[in-house]
């Protein structure tokens, strides 16, 4: 059902009611009514009717002539000023941006580290934002004070904030200190927080055991599983491997955890899984040293799926996220504005490996 409600503006540009435009709630569209409202209000701004310097209608005034509640209102207005097409003015009320001020939008990205899907997942973000963003990218390589440096330092400079918080600790301190509005967290969430803002992630704890649980027939063909990372360098989630224990004590098969492991201990008839692309090909360096085979002999995994996996060694099998969709996720909240919190799905990719 489409409810109308009529809306126009006096001579001095004001919307006013009983405009001969309409703007149209669909109560069966899946949009929400506040990005509907901005999306009209939008379209208002880019076919002219709204000039640049024109004042929009108060927050109370909007509620009458829309139909809408208040917050449906403000929530309209946030998503427009974060796409810079309007500014406030404090005491004056809303305006529609000079052209100037709306092409571009300033993006900060600050990622864990730089790897071939982690490229997947920024490339996906950047082609599904559009020219319109600007996007600048800085690394923290695990490191918390360096984290909190670099998003003190961007603090301000951006009208949005991508930050993958890929930690053990709590940063959630650090997170408070960008808007809710202009904040989207990527591919991790902390546990326990609870603030309403956007973002993509892993369930790091259901995925490692849903994913585990899945390969439970080919994984009974070797004694245990090893996953070995390396603790430098490296993020390993307490909830991947909270998930993996819950697996191996609900299936009494024995997981273990294996931080800076040896290569020169593997042993045939058991599987293990590289967390790192650089574990995985100490890995295989040390597998071919000893005369084993791959498939036969032990049993091979890989966390975050690459070209390069399917092809190395005859394909190497692999419990990862979605790094392509999560990108075009991300991109898709930033662009309508919407404070959603997503959770990206795992996939395996069965391989000759195991």
């Amino acid at each position: 059902m489409l409810y109308t409600f009529d809306v126009i503006t006096d001579h001095n540009g004001l919307y006013m009611e009983n405009e001969t435009r309409l703007f149209r709630v669909d109560v069966r569209a899946s949009e929400t009514i506040y990005n509907q409202l901005a999306a009209y209000i939008a379209g208002r701004i880019a076919d002219g009717t709204l000039a640049a310097g024109e004042r929009l209608l108060s927050v109370n005034a909007a509620c009458r002539s829309y139909g809408v509640a208040r917050d449906t209102v403000l929530a309209a207005y946030r998503v427009l000023r974060r796409r810079r097409l309007i500014v406030s003015v404090a005491g004056k009320g809303y305006f529609v941006a000079r052209r100037e001020a709306c092409d571009t939008v300033r993006l900060f990205a600050l990622f864990d580290a730089m790897n071939q899907y982690k490229e997947t997942l920024y490339r996906s973000l950047v082609d599904n934002l559009g020219e319109r963003y600007e996007i600048s990218i800085a690394f923290h390589y695990y490191n918390a004070r360096l984290f909190e440096s670099l998003v003190s330092e961007a603090r301000g400079k951006y009208d949005y904030y991508v930050l993958m918080p890929h930690f053990n600790c709590d940063v959630t301190s650090v997170l408070d200190r960008i808007p809710a509005d202009r904040l989207l967290l990527l591919d991790a969430w902390p546990e326990g927080y609870s603030r309403n803002c956007a973002a993509v992630y892993q369930r790091f704890g259901t995925d490692s055991y849903e994913g585990l649980k899945a390969l439970l027939e080919k994984l009974r063909r070797y004694e245990a599983l090893h996953i070995v990372y390396s603790g430098r360098f490296q993020y390993m989630p307490d909830a991947y491997l909270a998930g993996a224990y819950r697996f191996a004590g609900e299936f009494r098969y024995p997981v273990y955890v294996e931080r800076d492991f040896d290569m020169d201990n593997i042993l045939p008839g058991h599987c293990y899984m590289a967390v790192s692309e650089r574990d995985l090909a100490a890995m295989i360096k040390s597998i071919t040293a000893k005369g084993f085979a791959v498939g036969r002999d032990i049993g091979l995994l890989s966390l975050d799926d690459t070209p390069l996996k399917e092809v190395l060694i005859g394909g190497i099998t692999t419990l990862t996220t979605d790094f392509e969709l999560m990108g075009r996720t991300a991109a898709e909240l930033i662009r309508s504005g919407e404070q959603r919190r997503i959770a990206n799905p795992w996939r395996l990719y069965l391989r000759g490996s195991l």
